[in-house]
């Protein structure tokens, strides 16, 4: 049954790090259903503040897109590979979540936003969009289940055969069995994640 809801920064909850060297604000969650209480979801979208340099928690079983959405950017070495640099606003990087990671700001704290899929469970995509002279203004979302999260200014997401949902900055759409079109204003940012089931 297709359905939309509203995420308001109070739904948000906060997790520590598997490895206790920080926190992560979960925005939203889908549990597996077979999971018993063993605390695997199918797929999570999250928001972390990095401030030094350090591991990565390992997520053994999931695949992982993560991109930076403050500051200027970070270094991520994977498995002993040559670093790669992400900077704020491109695209995302891909890694498995059993890798071990060393993650390094390269100048100043950052924050990043995390989209974490059960590779058995789930395939899905993170896009980010910005407005003003970026060159993903609009994007149109796909999946079982999108979320979509505004970042900064005015954020405008129209599900198919409905009317437009106005989302300020810390607010997020929830979206199940809908596509949805969604675009940013000249001074606004936002992060799509779409999730489609195996």
């Amino acid at each position: 049954m297709p359905s939309i809801t509203r995420l308001t920064p109070a739904d948000h909850r906060r997790v520590p790090w598997k490895n206790g060297q920080g926190v992560t604000t979960e925005l939203a969650v889908e549990p597996l259903d077979d999971a018993a209480g063993q605390g695997r979801f199918l797929w999570r979208v999250s928001i972390a503040d990095v401030t030094v340099a350090g591991p990565f928690s390992a997520f053994p079983g999931y695949d992982r897109l993560i991109a930076v959405v403050e500051g200027a950017g970070m270094r991520l070495s994977v498995d002993g590979a040559p670093p790669v640099e992400r900077r704020r606003l491109e695209p995302a990087f891909a890694f498995p979540g059993e890798a071990a990671v060393w993650c390094e700001p390269t100048a100043g704290p950052i924050r990043d936003v995390n989209l974490m899929l059960d590779r058995a469970g789930a395939t899905g995509a993170l896009t980010l969009l910005a407005g003003a002279g970026h060159p993903v203004s609009s994007h149109r979302a796909q999946g079982d289940a999108l979320l979509i999260h505004a970042l900064a200014g005015t954020v405008a997401v129209t599900p198919d055969g409905g009317e437009s949902v106005t989302l300020p900055a810390g607010h997020s759409l929830l979206l199940r069995g809908l596509a949805a079109q969604v675009e940013v204003a000249a001074d606004a940012e936002a992060v799509c994640a779409e999730v489609r089931r195996r």
